[in-house]
């Protein structure tokens, strides 16, 4: 046993907030056809465009590394390739409640260890508001993307959204699909840029139409370290300081908006991870590892390593017992 595996399991259990599967219903669907999807071995196609489902449909594989890292468990999403903003109405709630079914069923038989989160069609407010109404306590949270078609996440169509999550204390996970600027197809960078850009996108929209003052029991889970949050706050309370065309102030500062974002500790980077606690502040930092993707992380050591055992405590368990508003 490494040192680095003591050390882990010297840290009570606790909770990976960022990891997905494919049910195995959506792979059958994939196999007849349903929703623009087509299925080859080990392959998922969704308007032929393939994921690699090997990893994706093995739960075992999953709970595996739930008790290699001495965790109580994982919260559970479907992965972004199934986020669906192109679907037309006639199609999307039917999707919605399908892929959300499928999810619940494949978490059930081990709902003590695998905590699911429902899929939000976020493109579609009211729609998302309905979904989030009926959840019951089978749900720890929400997931949602970032392409929102002629929307952001500053519009005030999303408000019942805002106050249906909060009043019903579900948090929401903030995912990027993908990245639309075809500048970034070349050397990965749709993923390395993109996908962080996109995620800082959707929490300026947050910060400065006001959603982060006007909801303060919103919890709102930023991945992949929160983006450039961490990097570009300061950017933006000087933009409030020096009224900056376009540039709203409210009574909240920038700062302290910033400050009500939970995010997951996938940084990649002991240094950002580091600054990413003192912008958003340690009690916000919850474990992630992204699993199964190879951005992810191969352990929960991982981007935690180098830390004491208190801030393990916090990110592994209190801080994730307090984002998931006890539904862990």
């Amino acid at each position: 046993m490494t040192a680095q595996s003591i050390l882990a399991q010297s840290i009570p259990g606790g909770w990976d907030s960022h990891t997905h599967i494919i049910p195995p219903a959506v792979i059958a669907a994939g196999e007849s056809g349903r929703y623009g999807m087509s299925a080859e071995p080990d392959l998922l196609k969704i308007l032929g465009r393939g994921v690699a489902t090997s990893a994706l449909a093995d739960i075992n594989s999953l709970l595996k590394r739930v008790a290699s890292d001495a965790l109580d468990g994982a919260v559970v999403f479907i992965p972004p390739p199934l986020f669906r903003p192109d679907l037309d109405d006639g199609d999307r709630e039917g999707y919605a409640s399908f892929v959300n079914d499928s999810l619940l069923s494949a978490c059930d038989p081990h709902r003590r260890v695998l905590r699911p989160c429902a899929y939000l069609p976020i493109e579609a407010p009211e729609l998302s508001a309905e979904i989030a109404s009926t959840l019951d306590r089978n749900w720890v949270g929400t997931v949602a993307g970032t392409e929102l078609g002629a929307l952001s996440f500053a519009s005030r169509r999303y408000d019942s959204l805002w106050d249906v999550l909060s009043r019903r204390r579900i948090p929401l996970f903030i995912h990027p699909g993908s990245s639309p600027d075809p500048r970034l197809d070349a050397f990965y960078l749709s993923n390395l840029l993109g996908n962080p850009v996109e995620t800082t996108i959707a929490a300026a929209n947050l910060v400065f139409s006001g959603v982060m003052e006007r909801f303060p029991d919103l919890h709102v889970i930023l991945a992949h370290g929160g983006g450039c949050l961490a990097a570009l706050s300061g950017r933006w309370e000087q933009a409030t300081r020096t009224n900056r065309p376009g540039v709203p102030k409210g009574n909240l500062s920038v700062n302290d908006a910033v400050r009500r974002f939970y995010v997951d500790s996938v940084a990649h980077s002991p240094a950002y991870l580091k600054a990413i606690m003192e912008v958003v502040g340690e009690d916000r930092v919850l474990l992630g590892s992204d699993w199964p993707f190879p951005m992810g992380t191969d352990s929960a050591e991982h981007d935690i390593g180098p830390l004491d055992a208190t801030l393990k405590l916090k990110i592994r368990k209190t801080n994730a017992e307090a984002a998931f508003a006890s539904r862990l």
